[in-house]
């Protein structure tokens, strides 16, 4: 019966290459040096070496380097630049090599079964080496991938891991760290067993008198043999509700050949189904099971969900028969604090953020992400496009396809496949027509139940105009995605009539949270306006295009680019800043004003809000622009209580009131709906920062060494508003049993540690990751700062 054993604690890491040990003639000094041979023997000393647990990222944990990044001109500027014979990556961080050491010890009785490592992130090219032999290598840093390493272990003995990972190289042009930064995992099974990602379900509701009544539900399962002589054995399917129990099991028998692999396919009527939907995210199990002389043999289970989904040329997408608009974030896989290493609570934070504000979709971009985040999209009904990196039919890139779609094809969240991202150099070419058709039939083989997608973007101006151009290869796709360039959709859509459409990535208003003015000194702190004025037009704002496309039947959805900053793409400035300002949120997952636009049309509870902020004694006397975002259906602005004005709002739009004369004391607002209801809100100064407050994000913590909470800090005054325009220094003590994992403040310019235990808040906010150890007590943390009184929270270890 298989087994799971977590390879996540204790590892020894060391930053850079190494030189050879030992006698190594005949081999080269360089050939040596790149095969590591010291660091692959056991006998190696390092006792020097750090001790750190998966996840780990060892770029982030570097210094900033100058590097002139600026994306305006997107494209021209390489993602990794050589300075000083330093790789400097994007966001101005080195990526470099690290090797990672650990013993353990196999049981003796484990002989004779057969043993997989499993990976389910390195980034990026690895080297692994088990007990010095060399167990293979792996380019790609955003796919999982395993070893059957059963030749290779000391049975009843230790046994020595060795990792190289060499992050000097790049996939993308954003910040993509280096290091084992997702977990990993030892799987043991008998002889005969079920393949690492060989079961497939697939489920098809069957509609009468307009509702859906039952399910065909189709499971494949591949098995795979590792004994020498041949094998009878039976495979027994089992379908279970969301609680474990079984509602209906069927069997198979099969023979395997020694050394051999078999597919059986398997079918079961599911009657009165519970769907699958973003309101009620209901999954089914199946558990696998192989019996071999009537002793169970190995054991799968594999959660699966039944819903319908189609898009539609005219009128967009469906769920379960019900037309959905796609309220989509794109993300890159980076947090504040912790660079790529992103524990599951942080992710799941992340998730819950999007969510709040209305958002029922995510594009994982530019690459396939964690597992545990498909998982949790599936728990909390949010649906997915999932992503390969590259549009390419090489060996290695198909590889980096097939391994995706076999891994995540279970997930009822994702509901469309894309096969690239701006591929620029060929999307309007007949080659790119030859990729994409490849590319998709080699996704048909594997899961026939999604679309294929993949996202145009069009920076020269003959795109915005002429959409034709894309056809020799968004003709091959089941649906057309668009970034960006509104003024094309409709032509499309004339001319491509019986294609659906979605838009993979739209804009969000970038700009830096808090800031209302350009900071020209710092070259980092950019002004978050509604109208955009001086960037591009106004129909890449973030409200055009949301409206836009909120009123074409025809849209499927949109993505917004992006859901929170990240490392990278500075835009619209270069260095000092390292961080992009593209996000909703910003670094940390607080939000931004824009976040509040969407909220107001993506969910249904009343929303208003108005910025800037009324903190500025330099405007006074002087005319200040006022932005609401709000769903009221009226909206009234006042000034120390004087009316400036009351505006009729338009259904997915926004108000302003221009050349309000700044004056100290409050600003103010109240919504009016038609059904009779209000809400009042006020912008009023803060006064003397007096106190440090910490507000976590759960009071409860498992001691199982890898949950995290995220504490929220703030500088308050005495009536505890957040001062915005604080930027103090707050040092933070952990006490019990809980260790600091990172932190961050979302300031884009900022070049302080991520390790270090003290952050300067940003428009007085910043953020602390922690995290519990496998100990007793519970969790006491504190925040201090000079002048102000220190802050307290307590976690309680579960």
């Amino acid at each position: 019966m298989k087994q799971i054993i977590g390879m996540d604690s204790d590892w020894r890491f060391f930053k850079g290459d190494l030189e050879p040990a030992g006698d190594v003639s005949g081999w080269g000094g360089a050939k040596a040096k790149a095969f590591g041979f010291g660091a692959t023997d056991k006998d190696f000393d390092d006792s020097g070496w750090r001790t750190v647990n998966i996840p780990h990222d060892f770029v982030v944990e570097g210094d900033y380097i100058k590097r002139q990044e600026n994306f305006s001109s997107y494209g021209k500027i390489p993602a990794m630049e050589t300075i000083d014979n330093r790789h400097v990556s994007g966001g101005s961080l080195e990526g470099s090599i690290g090797w990672y050491r650990k013993k353990f010890v196999i049981p003796k009785e484990y002989e004779g079964k057969r043993i997989y490592l499993y990976f389910e992130g390195i980034f990026r090219d690895s080297l692994v080496f088990l007990n010095h032999y060399d167990v293979g290598r792996h380019a790609s840093g955003y796919t999982s991938f395993y070893y059957d390493v059963t030749e290779f272990l000391n049975y009843g003995g230790s046994n020595l891991l060795a990792i190289r990972v060499d992050a000097t190289g790049r996939e993308g042009w954003w910040y993509e760290g280096g290091g084992i930064y997702r977990p990993v995992s030892l799987f043991i099974a008998e002889s005969v067993h079920i393949k690492p990602w060989g079961v497939f379900v697939t489920s098809k509701p069957v509609e009468k008198n307009g509702e859906y009544v039952n399910a065909l539900v189709h499971i494949e399962t591949e098995l795979i043999s590792r004994s020498v002589v041949s094998e009878r054995a039976v495979l027994q399917t089992s379908v279970l509700d969301e609680a474990g129990n079984v509602i209906t099991k069927t069997e198979s028998e099969l023979s395997l050949e020694p050394w051999g692999e078999e597919r059986l396919q398997q079918e079961v009527d599911l009657k009165e189904i519970h769907l699958w939907d973003i309101q009620d995210p209901y999954r089914y199990q199946i558990k696998s099971c192989i019996y071999k002389e009537g002793e169970l043999a190995d054991t799968k289970t594999t959660f699966f969900g039944v819903r319908d989904i189609v898009f539609d040329k005219d009128t967009g997408f469906y769920l379960n028969g019900k037309n959905l608009k796609i309220k989509g974030v794109c993300c890159h896989q980076d947090h504040a604090g912790l660079g790529i290493a992103v524990p599951d609570k942080v992710w799941e934070y992340r998730l819950r953020k999007i969510k709040e504000m209305g958002g029922n979709a995510l594009r994982c971009s530019h690459n396939p992400p964690a597992p545990a985040v498909l998982d949790m999209c599936d728990r909390m009904g949010l649906l997915v496009m999932d992503e390969t990196r590259k549009l390419s039919s090489s060996r290695e890139n198909m590889e980096q396809l097939r391994s995706m779609i076999k891994r995540d094809r279970n997930h009822p969240s994702i509901i469309m496949w894309s096969i690239g991202n701006e591929e620029i150099e060929v999307q309007d070419k007949e080659e790119g027509g030859r990729l994409v058709q490849y590319m998709k039939m080699e996704v048909r083989k594997l899961d026939s139940t999604r679309p294929v997608t993949m996202a145009f973007c069009g920076w020269n101006g003959e795109y915005f105009h002429d959409p034709k151009v894309f056809f020799p290869v968004s003709e091959k796709l089941d649906v057309m995605g668009f970034n960006y360039m509104p003024e094309g959709w409709d032509e499309y859509h004339r001319i491509m009539k019986d294609q659906p459409i979605i838009i993979t990535e739209a804009s969000t208003n970038s700009g830096t949270r808090g800031c209302y003015e350009t900071d020209s000194k710092r070259s980092s702190y950019f002004i978050n306006d509604p109208l955009n004025e001086g960037n591009l037009a106004k129909k890449d704002v973030a409200e055009f295009q949301w409206k836009k496309a909120a009123e074409l039947a025809y849209i499927s959805g949109i993505f917004l680019w992006t859901g929170f900053d990240y490392r990278g793409e500075p835009t619209p400035f270069s260095y000092p800043a390292v961080y992009s300002q593209f996000g909703i949120m910003d670094a940390c997952g607080f939000p931004k004003d824009n976040f509040y636009y969407y909220q107001s049309w993506w969910t249904s509870k009343k929303i208003l809000h108005f910025f800037p902020n009324w903190i500025n004694p330099d405007q006074v006397g002087k005319p200040v622009n006022i932005f609401c975002y709000s769903n009221a259906d009226e909206v009234e602005l006042f000034v120390n209580g004087i009316s400036q004005g009351k505006k009729k709002m338009v259904k997915n739009w926004y108000l302003e009131w221009g050349n309000v004369i700044y004056q100290p004391g409050k600003l103010s607002a109240v919504g009016y709906w038609k059904n009779g209801e209000s809400l009042m809100k006020e912008i009023k100064a803060a006064s003397t920062p007096t106190a440090v407050s910490l507000v976590p994000d759960l009071e409860e913590i498992r001691n199982n060494g890898t949950d995290v909470a995220l504490i929220t800090v703030k500088v308050v005054d005495e009536s505890e508003t957040v001062v915005p325009d604080c930027d103090t220094l707050i040092r933070f003590t952990v006490e019990g049993g809980g260790r600091i994992l990172g932190t961050g403040n979302g300031d884009p310019g900022s070049h302080e540690s991520d390790k270090e235990p003290m952050r300067r808040a940003f428009h007085g906010l910043c953020q602390l990751i922690v995290q519990a150890e496998e100990k007793q007590g519970d969790i006491c943390i504190i925040a201090s700062a000079d002048g102000l009184r220190s802050g307290f929270c307590t976690l309680r270890i579960v």
